[in-house]
C-alpha cells in the first residue's frame, strides 16, 4: 500500500459550541461531512483523506460513519485539537497535511490543488500556504484550505503552550511570521463578504439552498460559479451577520484568567520579579534607570508593566521574566520592518566585518544613502547624517538661523531635547532664560496662531519646524498656507518627518500633501533601528553646513548606513507601506467599533493608517491619566505593549491585529465597568501614569 504522503486531515467532532451535531446534519440525505468528503474525492492532490475526531462517545456516531464507508480517520485529544491532528498524521505518516474543517462542505477540490500545487512548488520559500491565513482573505468564509508540512506541525506540536494555539492548530505559524514563512493565496476578486461556511442555522438553510441548486452538476461546481449564484440571489446573503472569527475569541479567553466582575474579568499580575530586580539594580548607576524619558516607569503602569526587555524578534518581545508581548512600541518607532530583521542586521554586519566601522575618511557608501535620499525626498537636494532626531532639528534650526541672520523659531510638536526646543517645554531646567524666548510655539490647524508669531517678531523669525501630520490630519490649506507665510516673512520651512518619514510614504509627508519644504529632518524607520537620522534639503540652504558647525565622529558611521540602505531596499522591494497602511487602518477602525458597541463617548479611535492610536479624555471624577492607566494595565497583563500610539511594523500580521482588538475589547471593558461602578482607582495596581513633558 502507498504511504500517503499529503493527506486532507478534516477535523469534525459533534459538540460544536454554536451548532451541535452540526457535522452529520443532512441535506438531500447526505450529510455534511459526506458532502465535503464527495467533493475532496476530486482532488488531484490528495493521497489520501483522513478525519480527525476526538475520543469522546459523542464522536462515536462520526467515527461509525467513516467505517460504514471506509474513511481513513484518527480519534485523539478532545481539547488539544493541535495534538489531534499531530498524532493523526504520525499515525498515518503524512509530510504534507493539508487541513480542513468540517463547517466548510462546498470545498472547491480545484482550490485544494491549487494551494497544494503552490506549497509543494515553492518548499524553498514557503513553510505554510493557506487562503486565509493570516485571516481574513479574500475567499469566501467555507473555502478554507492550509497546508504545511508534518515537521512545521511537529515544531508546533511542540513548543506550544497557550491554550488558543492548541485549540487553533495554525495560529502558532500566524504569530510567528518572521519565524515560518507564510504565504496566503488570493482569489481572483475580493470574496471575503460571501458565506459559504456552516457555523449556526441558518448558515446550513442557505448551504442547502445552494447545494439544492447544483446537486444534478456531476462534478463540483467551482467557487468563482458558487460566488456568482450567491450574488444573483440576495436572501443567500442573510447569514453574514454572523461575525468572522467567532470561535477565535472563545478560545483566546482561555489563554488567561483573572478576578471576576460580572461579565468583566480583571486580568491577573503578571510574574515581573526578575525584572525588577535588575531595574533595582539599574537605578544604583544610570538616572531614571534609563536612557530616555518615554521608556521609564513614567509612561508605563509603574508596578504592574515590565520595566526591562531583553530581546524582540518580529512583532514580539520578552521581559526578563519570560513574558510575551505583541510589542507597538518598536523602540519608539524605528523597528518598521520589525525587531532583529535578519536581512538588515546582516547587511550592518557585512559592513562591520568587512570595512571601516568609522572610516578615517568619507566612504562612498556615504554618497550612495544620500543619492537614495535625494532620489525619494522632494525637497531633497544634498544630505547629512545625524545619529537620532534631536541631532538633525537641532542642525535644521542651525541653519535656518545661519542663512537668515534670525533668531526666533516658530515650533509646532515635539523636536528632541536639544536647548533651542526643549527650552519652550516644561522640561527646561537648566537652560538659559535667553535661548528658552527663542523659540515660539504655534498649534496646529490653526494658521492665525503661526500669523501672530510673524506679527509679534517682525524680521526675526529664522524658520518655522513643524511635524507636517500627526494623529491629526492637516486641514485643507494648512500647510500651504504655512509655505506661503514662510516665502512671504522670508523664514525657512523645516518639516520634522522624524515619524511621518518612511512610514506615511517613502517621500514623506511632503510627498503625500505636495508641499515642499527648505529642509527636512528624517529618522525612526529609515534603517530599522540603528541609529541614523537624516537632514536634506535645497542645495543653497545645505551648502551652509560648510560652514555651520554640525560634526561628530559617528556623522559616517557605516553599519547603519549599509542598514538604511537594506531597508529602503526591503521597504521598496516588499510594498512595506501598503501592509502597515493596511494593519493600522484595521487596527483604529476595528477599535472606533468596539468603543461605539461599548458606549465610551470618552475614547476616540484616532490617527492615520501609518500610526493609529486611541486617545483618552477626563471622565466623570476620573483624569485622562488615570483611565489611561487601567486600560495600559490591562493590555500589558493581556500581552500588549503599547502607549497607546500603536506603531506597526512589516511584521504585525493579521493574527496580532485581531489578538490586539480582542485584548482592546477585553481592556475597554474593565474600564467600562470600573468607570460605572465608582473603581477606577481600586481597579488600579501600580502607579498612573505621568506626561514626560507637561502643558505649561
Amino acid at each position: 500500500m502507498k504511504t500517503p504522503r499529503t493527506a486532507a486531515i478534516v477535523q469534525a467532532r459533534m459538540n460544536s459550541s454554536r451548532f451541535t451535531g452540526k457535522v452529520l446534519r443532512e441535506i438531500e440525505g447526505k450529510s455534511l461531512l459526506e458532502i465535503l468528503i464527495d467533493r475532496l474525492h476530486y482532488s488531484r492532490a490528495l493521497d489520501k483523506i483522513i478525519v480527525s475526531t476526538t475520543g469522546s462517545s459523542k464522536d462515536d456516531p462520526i467515527a461509525e460513519f467513516c467505517r460504514t464507508r471506509n474513511i481513513a480517520f484518527y480519534r485523539g485529544s478532545e481539547k488539544d485539537l493541535l495534538d489531534r491532528t499531530y498524532r493523526a498524521a504520525q499515525n498515518f505518516k503524512v509530510s504534507t497535511i493539508v487541513r480542513l474543517t468540517s463547517d466548510c462542505p462546498l470545498i472547491d477540490p480545484e482550490v485544494v490543488d491549487n494551494i497544494v500545487d503552490i506549497f509543494k512548488n515553492n518548499r524553498e520559500s514557503y513553510d505554510f500556504v493557506a487562503n486565509t491565513a493570516p485571516p481574513p482573505g479574500t475567499y469566501p468564509e467555507g473555502m478554507d484550505v492550509e497546508v504545511f508540512s508534518f515537521n512545521s506541525l511537529e515544531t508546533a506540536w511542540r513548543e506550544a503552550k497557550k491554550p488558543s494555539d492548541r485549540e487553533h492548530v495554525t495560529f502558532f505559524f500566524w504569530k510567528q511570521p518572521e519565524r515560518f514563512r507564510l504565504h496566503r493565496v488570493e482569489a481572483p476578486q475580493d470574496w471575503s463578504n460571501i458565506r459559504l461556511t456552516v457555523d449556526h442555522a441558518d448558515d446550513l438553510e442557505i448551504v442547502e439552498q445552494i447545494y439544492c441548486n447544483f446537486k444534478e452538476n456531476t462534478k463540483p461546481v467551482g467557487v468563482a460559479e458558487l460566488v456568482n449564484y450567491v450574488k444573483q440571489n440576495e436572501q443567500l446573503g442573510s447569514n453574514r451577520k454572523h461575525a468572522f472569527g467567532e470561535g477565535w475569541n472563545a478560545s483566546l479567553e482561555k489563554d488567561r484568567s483573572g478576578e471576576s466582575n460580572g461579565n468583566v474579568v480583571k486580568a491577573p499580575p503578571l510574574d515581573l520579579k526578575k525584572g525588577e530586580i535588575l531595574w533595582e539594580k539599574t537605578c544604583k548607576t544610570i538616572p531614571t534607570g534609563a536612557q530616555t524619558f518615554s521608556k521609564t516607569p513614567l509612561q508605563f503602569v509603574k508596578g504592574t508593566a515590565p520595566k526591562m526587555i531583553i530581546c524582540g524578534v518580529g512583532s514580539k518581545i520578552w521581559d526578563p521574566d519570560g513574558n510575551e508581548y505583541i510589542d507597538y512600541t518598536l523602540g519608539l518607532g524605528p523597528a518598521i520592518l520589525g525587531h532583529s530583521h535578519k536581512e538588515v542586521n546582516a547587511a550592518a554586519m557585512e559592513c562591520a566585518d568587512n570595512y571601516f566601522n568609522i572610516p578615517p575618511l568619507p566612504h562612498p557608501m556615504e554618497a550612495q544613502l544620500a543619492e537614495k535620499i535625494v532620489e525619494l525626498i522632494p525637497c531633497a537636494e544634498m544630505v547629512r547624517y545625524g545619529k537620532n532626531g534631536s541631532d538633525v532639528t537641532a542642525a535644521a534650526v542651525r541653519v535656518a538661523r545661519a542663512s537668515t541672520g534670525r533668531d526666533v523659531i516658530a515650533c509646532c510638536g515635539y523636536h528632541g531635547w536639544q536647548d533651542w526646543y526643549i527650552g519652550s517645554t516644561t522640561r527646561n531646567m537648566g537652560i538659559p532664560k535667553a535661548v528658552c524666548e527663542l523659540t515660539v510655539p504655534f498649534q496646529y490647524n490653526k494658521i492665525e496662531t503661526l500669523e501672530k508669531v510673524f506679527q509679534e517678531h517682525k524680521d526675526s523669525v529664522a524658520g518655522v519646524i513643524l511635524e507636517p501630520v500627526n494623529f491629526v490630519q492637516p486641514e485643507d490649506g494648512f500647510l500651504q498656507e504655512i509655505r506661503e507665510l514662510c516665502n512671504r516673512y522670508g523664514a525657512l520651512l523645516i518639516f520634522d518627518e522624524i515619524i511621518t518619514g518612511f512610514r506615511l510614504n517613502l517621500g514623506g509627508a511632503q510627498k503625500s500633501y505636495d508641499v515642499t519644504p527648505d529642509l527636512a529632518t528624517f529618522g525612526k524607520g529609515v534603517a530599522n533601528g540603528f541609529p541614523i537620522s537624516i537632514l536634506c534639503g535645497k542645495r543653497k540652504y545645505m551648502m551652509i553646513l560648510e560652514d555651520a558647525f554640525f560634526s561628530f565622529t559617528f556623522g559616517g558611521e557605516l553599519p547603519s548606513i549599509a542598514a538604511a540602505l537594506k531597508t529602503i531596499e526591503i521597504l521598496v522591494r516588499d510594498s512595506v507601506l501598503n501592509h502597515i497602511h493596511a494593519m493600522g487602518r484595521k487596527l483604529r477602525e476595528g477599535s472606533a467599533s468596539i468603543i461605539r458597541e461599548l458606549n465610551m463617548d470618552y475614547v476616540q479611535a484616532i490617527g492615520m493608517d501609518f500610526w493609529p492610536a486611541l486617545q483618552f479624555e477626563a471622565y466623570k471624577d476620573y483624569s485622562q491619566w488615570e483611565v489611561t492607566t487601567l486600560f495600559q494595565q490591562e493590555m500589558v497583563r493581556r500581552g500588549i505593549l503599547t502607549r497607546p500610539a500603536f506603531f506597526v511594523s512589516s511584521a504585525h500580521g493579521e493574527y496580532d491585529i485581531h489578538y490586539t482588538l480582542f485584548v482592546i475589547r477585553e481592556s475597554l471593558s474593565v474600564l467600562s465597568q470600573a468607570v460605572k461602578s465608582g473603581k477606577v482607582r481600586d481597579w488600579i495596581d501600580g502607579e498612573i501614569i505621568q506626561p514626560v513633558i507637561r502643558a505649561s
